[in-house]
């Protein structure tokens, strides 16, 4: 396990950060996870959406930016579009559910405000979550068991809860700044064009699975050397492992909710044969397609049944 002098925080080491790859659910304004620690995705990270992240009961290192700090157990944060974070406990073997990531599109609801002004609160905390937030104090705790109450009853009044828990961080009487504004300031210089161009890559990669590299490069205005070299800077990954992962999750995604024929789930989600899209997606998963659904089956079961 890497100690906490091992995480990047200058400007010119965002670049080491991996893009996560968030997908909203269908019919869902957000997301919301309990992850265990570590994790797989518990990495020096950026993404789009924003994110509010709360820890009820571990301590550690927290990232944000240039931003490094101590956390204890009732931790909440709020970072904005592809601030790159992240929370680390040293030597921890593994905590289960250690942390609650609620992760949405901001740019896209503060965009329906006209219709629904309840998200008018968005506009109100971009400037903070630019350089991310941490909310202090007894109000951090009362958000923290809403956002427990969200996790547990997501699609039962889940939306209300949602706005009441950003209206609530505007409100909290403790807050403070992370990041310092010549991070940002430099970081958003240097990698806003990237970015747009990367983003706009892996959206093109999403709808269309079976997009090759040159395909997609000439799509963004870009040869595909610099793209190539752009990609792998702001991923992580190089186009090929980053496209059969998108891939997977499509296949996943279709495995989960439609009762599609594996054979024909692989040709959707852009593989060219069985035996690759087996052994791709065996290697991404740990399972099989066919293990996959059948687990995707009783998870859903479960949760019909839940009380």
């Amino acid at each position: 396990m890497p100690i906490a002098s091992d995480f990047p925080h200058s400007v010119s080491d965002t670049f080491t950060a991996t893009r996560e790859q968030i997908t909203l659910p269908g019919g869902m304004s957000y997301l919301i996870r309990r992850d265990d620690y570590p994790n797989p995705i518990c990495i020096w990270n950026y993404h789009p959406e924003w994110e509010i992240h709360y820890i009820p009961d571990a301590s550690g290192f927290a990232y944000v930016g240039d931003y490094i700090g101590p956390f204890k157990p009732g931790h909440l944060m709020l970072t904005g579009t592809n601030l790159p974070h992240n929370w680390i406990t040293p030597g921890a073997p593994h905590l289960l559910g250690r942390d609650l990531v609620l992760q949405f599109d901001a740019e896209a609801l503060m965009n329906i405000r006209a219709v629904c002004p309840e998200f008018d609160v968005l506009h109100r905390l971009k400037p903070l979550a630019a350089r991310g937030i941490e909310i202090m104090g007894p109000a951090a705790l009362e958000i923290g068991r809403r956002i427990l109450d969200l996790h547990e009853h997501e699609n039962a009044g889940g939306l209300g809860l949602f706005i009441e828990i950003l209206n609530s961080i505007e409100t909290a009487p403790q807050k403070r700044l992370l990041a310092s504004e010549h991070f940002i300031s430099f970081y958003n210089q240097l990698s806003d064009r990237r970015h747009r161009r990367i983003d706009q890559a892996i959206q093109i990669m999403q709808s269309s699975p079976s997009a090759k590299m040159h395909e997609v490069a000439e799509r963004v205005g870009l040869e595909p050397s610099a793209f190539s070299r752009a990609f792998g800077r702001l991923t992580g990954m190089n186009f090929s492992t980053y496209s059969r992962s998108v891939r997977v999750w499509r296949a996943r995604t279709l495995l989960a909710e439609t009762g599609m024929s594996i054979t024909d789930i692989c040709f959707e989600a852009g593989f060219n044969n069985l035996s690759n899209f087996n052994r791709y997606f065996r290697m991404e998963t740990g399972l099989t397609p066919r293990s996959y659904r059948k687990a995707a089956r009783i998870r859903a079961r479960s949760m019909i049944t839940r009380p």
